[in-house]
């Protein structure tokens, strides 16, 4: 049997009444055409960009995967921009047919749309032909999208028909949300628009927005001004007044928009699911009565999910599944649970394998997540019963197994992402069945339990390998792998006794690197932390078994040796290594240091802090590498240019500079080239563009305030000066870079 056509399913909030119809009639079509389905199902819009929104769109990777063989595409669910053209992007990339469902025509896609004029001409007619109403204003949703404009012609046409006057001060363009539904009803408030008869809005939400403006300002609905809504959602019917609103047929267009696709990919016609047509429903809004149908269904609905809801707050699912240790504990305390989303037939959790191998890593690596990276199911039980799990991983690229098995009946998923802030941990994917339905909202605080438990399961095992490892973290310093004091003061101390029996005269050796201080003024931390550790590898080659060597403080080295003269041997030996590695790509530690040293025989009382501070005053070895740096304007330099990096943004005006330093603004320039090879305006700019790379790539904010931000007053000059110094503009230096993840 040849495996099923996969078909994608591009949307968002699949939780909410008006895309659960079109999902509705998706699947519905889809079982009746042998097609399989997968939903890639975000829990959440992203109208607001935070490091949560930014990994949660990861899942829209999975678009990329061979196994899918087209798309339907709900783009007008999404809010932002920006995830519409990432979205777009991907698809295009995928090269992959793609059905857009309730948008305009697409200079890329195909399109699949419902006749929403009809329909509110049909809600017009009602407010006209029922209720009597002439003065009617017409609230849509934004300015050139297509269902907005498309009910505003449907209200246009009503009144033309009914020979009913209007104007450009009838028709008002809203954000299909709640603010421009209350601006609109404040300046009718304040008397700034004439009130009408009645209005008729593009969604529930705006009516409901101005139903609970005009009751704060004591304006009735209906008595004084009329409402109706549209796409009949459970929101504007659970309202009081009930909005009069209209079931679109959005059943029919999902439905629609899967059979266009399927003869795109097949070159087939498919029979058709039943047809299920919109409506107008009542409410109290304009006048009317509420429709007991709807009302005996919405209760029903109500009770079966206050019921679940209060299951799943009133147990402990979540302290329960958090109280776990590893990934296979996990899933059996999760398996307890999975009974709490509503009509479940199949669930599959899986994890990928840069997640199950963190605890192995540090608190601050990300979990990213990339199209074919490996990963593996923890949890698969159907219905009520448990299935068992294989132990190896799978592709991404195959999205889940079950897409892969040959079976004689077709399938539909919900495939969301696992994750916690910017880390990706992997995805859930439910099936209903044979049921052509969504999840309910109470599915988003069931998985968000699960990515808190996950977080915590991390953290945890995290935190018990760093405790198994504390004393080596106590003991040893993180940049150059030597004892640290404390492991320095615990060696000398489990060495005392003998060294006190022997009678032997100890020498404590402290080792300073005096042009670490320069370097950092002129390079920054990275290359003086890298020439520590280089300096300090050197050392390590010149000490025996016998003596304890380590960072004793902040570039500074300590060594305790039982054996006699060793502090000019050392000083010899270390002087000769560090200056071969100048030769040594990446290895060069050629640098200033002194050398002092203190000699004591062993007592039981002795202490290695007075001996260490006593051979740093004793300071009979000194290292120069030249005497180049003489100069009395080095470190003032120096510490000018450790200020320009750390805040290049600022004005900084090299008259200004020369004046605080007392020089000419020719000597200046001239001796500040000579020490670092560029001049004062140069590294400037260099400092601008790095800091300005960064926020590209670390933050969502436009190019312009970025400009800005880096200190720029003219956008143009700033793109000029970026081109120049990276060979493309801020916005293709971010696409390159984003492309490569």
């Amino acid at each position: 049997m040849n495996k099923r056509i996969l078909i994608g399913v591009i949307m968002t909030e699949c939780q909410v009444d008006f895309q659960k119809e079109i999902l509705r009639g998706i699947i519905s079509q889809a079982f009746k055409s042998s097609c399989d389905i997968a939903v890639l199902a975000p829990l959440h819009n992203f109208f607001m960009d935070t490091p949560h929104k930014q990994t949660e769109k990861k899942i829209y990777d999975l678009i990329l995967s061979d196994r899918f063989d087209g798309f339907l595409y709900g783009r007008n669910t999404f809010y932002s921009e920006e995830i519409k053209t990432h979205i777009d992007n991907l698809l295009l990339r995928s090269g992959k047919p793609v059905m857009l469902m309730d948008s305009a025509d697409h200079r890329s896609f195909e399109t699949t749309s419902i006749d929403d004029c009809a329909a509110f001409e049909q809600i017009t007619d009602h407010l006209i032909e029922v209720h009597g109403f002439s003065k009617i204003y017409c609230l849509t949703g934004p300015r050139k999208v297509f269902v907005s404009e498309e009910r505003l012609k449907g209200y246009k046409n009503s009144m033309k028909k009914h020979g009913l006057y209007y104007d450009r001060t009838y028709c008002y363009y809203g954000d299909f949300w709640r603010e421009a539904a209350k601006d609109l009803a404040r300046r009718m408030i304040r008397g700034e628009i004439e009130r009408p008869e009645a209005i008729i809005c593009g969604n529930d939400f705006m009516a409901i927005s101005l139903a609970e403006e005009f009751a704060s300002a004591g304006i009735r609905v209906p008595e004084d001004i009329a409402l109706t809504g549209y796409d009949a959602s459970e929101e504007g019917y659970s309202f009081s007044p009930s909005i009069t609103s209209f079931a679109r047929p959005n059943f029919q267009m999902g439905a629609e928009a899967l059979r266009r696709l399927y003869r795109i990919i097949t070159g087939r016609i498919c029979n058709r699911v039943h047809n299920e047509n919109g409506e107008l429903r009542t409410g109290r809004s304009c006048g009317c009565p509420d429709d007991q149908r709807v009302v005996q269904r919405l209760h029903r609905q109500n009770r079966i999910n206050a019921r679940f809801e209060s299951n799943m707050l009133m147990s402990d699912m979540l302290f329960d599944i958090t109280n776990v240790d590893n990934t296979v504990s996990f899933a059996d305390r999760l398996d307890n649970y999975t009974y709490f989303i509503y009509k479940l037939r199949h669930i599959t959790i899986c994890l990928t394998k840069k997640y199950i191998e963190s605890p192995a890593g540090n608190f601050t690596d990300k979990l990213d997540f990339n199209i074919g990276d490996d990963i593996k199911t923890v949890l698969e039980k159907s219905a009520v019963k448990r299935e068992p799990v294989s132990d190896s991983y799978f592709s991404s690229l195959d999205i889940l197994p079950v897409f892969d098995t040959e079976r004689n009946y077709s399938v539909a998923y919900y495939i969301s992402p696992l994750h916690y802030n910017d880390n990706f941990f992997g995805y859930s994917a439910i099936s209903f069945g044979k049921e052509p339905i969504s999840f309910s909202t109470l599915y988003l605080q069931w998985i968000n339990y699960v990515n808190v438990a996950l977080e915590q399961l991390r953290v945890k095992a995290m935190m018990n390998r760093t405790i198994s490892t504390a004393n080596h973290a106590l003991l040893y310093d993180e940049i150059t792998g030597l004892l640290n004091r404390n492991g320095m003061e615990k060696a000398v101390t489990s060495l005392k006794d003998e060294w006190s029996r022997s009678g032997r005269t100890i020498d404590f050796i402290r080792i300073h690197l005096t042009g670490l201080s320069k370097t950092y003024f002129q390079s920054g931390e990275d290359k003086c932390q890298r020439i520590y550790a280089a300096f300090a590898r050197k050392l390590c080659e010149c000490i025996t078994s016998e003596e304890i060597c380590g960072a004793w403080s902040n570039n500074t080295f300590g060594i305790v040796t039982p054996l006699p003269n060793r502090a000019e041997e050392l000083f010899n030996a270390v002087s000769e290594k560090i200056k071969a590695s100048q030769f040594s790509d990446g290895e060069s530690c050629n640098v200033d240091f002194s050398l002092g040293q203190f000699s004591q025989q062993i007592t039981p009382d002795i202490s290695l802090g007075n001996a260490m501070h006593k051979a740093a005053v004793n300071r009979v070895f000194t290292y120069s590498i030249s005497e180049s740096n003489a100069n009395p304007q080095f470190d003032k330099l120096c510490m000018l240019r450790n200020r320009i990096m750390k805040n290049p943004e600022n004005p900084w005006n090299i008259s200004e500079i020369a004046e605080s330093l007392y020089l000419s603004k020719s000597y200046l320039q001239k001796i500040y080239k000579s020490y670092f090879n560029k001049s004062i305006i140069e590294e400037m700019i260099e400092f601008r563009i790095e800091k300005a790379k960064g926020l590209l790539l670390q933050t969502g904010m436009t190019v312009t305030e970025i400009s800005r931000e880096c200190g720029y007053s003219s956008y143009n000059y700033f793109v000029r000066q970026f081109k120049l110094a990276e060979g493309v503009s801020p916005s293709e230096f971010r696409e390159r870079e984003a492309a490569k993840q």
